[in-house]
């Protein structure tokens, strides 16, 4: 068993989001993202499933133009199908982000 404190995990850059991989097995790849107020991911197209935990903070997640509100402790599922995604922190946010390789 591995156990993981994602708040120790998660760093804040002034620069631009950050992203720290910590487990990868088989089909699944964890990462935790920081974001201050005002960054974003830009849109990009994803070949694996991802759910995305709020671990902290609040933001929009918009996926093919449909924004989803999001604050802590919200769960959002994306399919691989869909074309694009995107996160935008409107107060500083960490995430979980757990890909679900085919």
């Amino acid at each position: 068993m591995d156990a993981y404190a994602l708040d120790k995990l998660t760093t804040f850059s002034k620069e631009s989001y950050t992203k720290h991989v910590f487990f990868e097995l088989g089909k699944f790849r964890a990462q935790v993202m920081g974001l201050e107020a005002g960054q974003e991911i830009p849109p990009c197209r994803m070949e694996h499933d991802v759910i995305f935990v709020v671990l902290d903070g609040q933001g929009v997640i918009l996926v093919d133009g449909e924004e989803q509100l999001v604050g802590k402790s919200a769960l959002v599922f994306v399919p691989k199908e869909r074309e694009t995604r995107s996160i935008k922190a409107m107060t500083n946010m960490s995430l979980l982000a757990v890909q679900i390789r085919s």
